[in-house]
């Protein structure tokens, strides 16, 4: 579980390096042809480890529902995202690790309400979740690179 939870970070942080050269109404843009933003990604994976892990199996979240409910499959981004807002959740994207191996370690998802993906694959268990957000992470991460991609191009044609 360390292991995973290890890649999990990584992304994470460099997730967070890849946004810390644009300014917050670039990572806010939507391009052309998309149906999101960068911020909206990152705020997304954070929230989404909530709802597979914690709602799934559940726990509380560690952060407030709104917070979690904001940013979940089928949101789209409804308003800007400040810089403070952002910073909550990359604040979070590495003390909420922190907190889902302490709560693994206590044994506190022992009633995990199993769920299929949009991909076919059932969750049964919280080793199913994590597995499962970390590569959610990473698909995130690509999006968010090609919407970085999509942002400096029409900045650059302007």
């Amino acid at each position: 579980m360390d292991n995973i939870l290890e890649i999990a970070r990584y992304t994470r942080s460099n997730f967070i390096k890849m946004m810390d050269g644009l300014s917050i109404e670039q990572l806010n843009h939507i391009p052309q042809g998309y149906s999101n933003n960068i911020a909206w990604n990152f705020a997304h994976i954070v929230a989404a480890q909530q709802t597979l892990c914690y709602i799934r199996g559940q726990v509380p979240t560690r952060i407030d529902l709104e917070k979690v409910t904001k940013y979940q499959r089928g949101t789209r981004p409804e308003a800007f995202i400040s810089t403070e807002e952002l910073a909550f959740y990359k604040d979070k994207a590495f003390t909420l690790l922190d907190d889902l191996k302490a709560d693994i370690a206590a044994d506190l998802f022992s009633n995990y309400e199993p769920v299929t993906t949009m991909f076919g694959v059932t969750l049964s268990n919280i080793d199913h979740a994590v597995d499962y957000f970390t590569t959610h992470d990473n698909l995130h991460l690509g999006y968010a690179l090609a919407l970085r991609r999509a942002v400096l191009n029409e900045v650059n044609s302007e």
